[in-house]
């Protein structure tokens, strides 16, 4: 058996055991471009016109030739991605896409594994900001332009990563995940400020803060609202249970289990997930600063299906793949199409300040630092 097998075996067997709830599986359509029909037997506007479906056809055919049948996707979102995937799938059925459901450190440790050794399973490295920067300025990504690329116009502010090194493909929302049979919706708070209530002492829970992900840096952007500077100092002094970072389901386990009562900037598409699954949790945003994050895809350097791989991230700039995000629970990053049910549209989420790209590094080491010396 390969390391890639390996770790692809793996990854499902964390999507299983990590998840809050699983997913079903559905069968692919054998239809696919390369038969010289319309994919899926949608037209070719669900692939953002005749010249996209055309690009796509033609990389299909190549990846199909070179005996590129896999795509491996290394990030926080892969174990909710499955809808994405499938999608996929369903269009160009002769290459199967894998996600593996790692974030922060353990990811950066994974891919620094690989291109240290030589032995590369990973094709596309698909998470936030900080991280991709940091990859990038090592590396371990290849410039990659998609041909599907909508001109800077329709998309979201801080889509294009430096050198082309990488893209935005998604924007997740992350808001208050509560359990329904301890709390009402009225009770939630609305406001960072809230969860400093003395009602809420040791009942919260949230990712870990001093390591590189969500919370570090959502701290990161509240320092820029002087309303809300001391929540983390209120959020320590709240004893406010930290789930790592690496543990992307933590926060919502913790709360649809019970054990707490408030899982603070839970990504909806997690709870969506949960709540299908029948776990007693509820889902609210806050009247201000709510956290947004994008999701940004790259080509990993050395990867084995680079063909393949610059199909599926070709692909993420369709309609069809807008579609299978929003159903996920997230937001395409091209603007005007249609967001997740059970949320309003992205430009009327009142959101936190923006960093730049060229500065969140930065902020974020900052952010870290301070929750250092708050939780060691």
């Amino acid at each position: 058996m390969t390391l890639r097998s390996l770790v692809i075996g793996g990854s499902a067997l964390a999507m299983a055991a990590g998840l809050v709830c699983g997913c079903g599986s559905s069968s692919s359509s054998t239809t696919s471009p390369a038969s010289g029909t319309t994919p899926g037997s949608a037209p070719a506007a669900s692939f953002g016109g005749t010249a996209n479906y055309n690009a796509m056809e033609a990389l299909y055919h190549k990846a199909v030739t070179a005996k590129q049948h896999g795509v491996v996707i290394y990030g926080p979102s892969a174990g909710t991605d499955v809808t994405l995937y499938k999608a996929f799938e369903k269009s160009f059925p002769a290459i199967t896409v894998t996600g593996v459901p790692v974030v922060g450190p353990p990811m950066t440790a994974k891919l620094g594994a690989e291109m240290s050794s030589g032995k590369h399973v990973d094709d596309i490295a698909y998470t936030g900001s900080t991280d991709m920067l940091g990859y990038a300025q090592q590396g371990w990504l290849v410039p990659f332009t998609p041909a599907t690329l909508p001109p800077a116009a329709k998309l979201a502010a801080q889509t294009t990563g430096p050198g082309r090194d990488f893209y935005g493909f998604s924007d997740a929302v992350a808001g208050t995940v509560y359990n329904s049979t301890t709390v009402s919706s009225g009770q939630v708070p609305t406001q960072w400020t809230g969860f400093l209530s003395p009602q809420w002492k040791s009942k919260l829970a949230m990712y870990d803060p001093t390591a590189i992900g969500e919370m570090e840096d959502i701290f990161a952007h509240l320092a820029l609202v002087p309303a809300d500077t001391r929540v983390m100092a209120g959020l320590k002094a709240q004893d406010a249970q930290l789930s790592p970072s690496a543990n992307i389901t933590g926060p919502l386990t913790a709360v649809a289990s019970g054990a707490k009562s408030v899982g603070i900037a839970v990504p909806y598409a997690f709870y969506l997930q949960a709540k299908a699954g029948g776990a007693p949790v509820g889902f609210t945003l806050l009247k201000s600063d709510n956290y947004t994050v994008i999701l940004y895809g790259g080509q990993v350097k050395g990867a084995p299906d680079p063909l393949a791989s610059q199909l599926y991230e070709d692909w993420l700039y369709t309609p069809q793949a807008a579609a299978a995000i929003a159903a996920e629970g997230a937001y395409s990053t091209v603007l005007g199409d249609a967001g997740p049910a059970g949320l309003p549209p992205l430009a009327s989420i009142a959101q936190l300040p923006v960093i730049p790209l060229d500065g969140i590094i930065a902020a974020d080491n900052a952010s870290i630092k301070k929750a250092q010396t708050y939780w060691g």
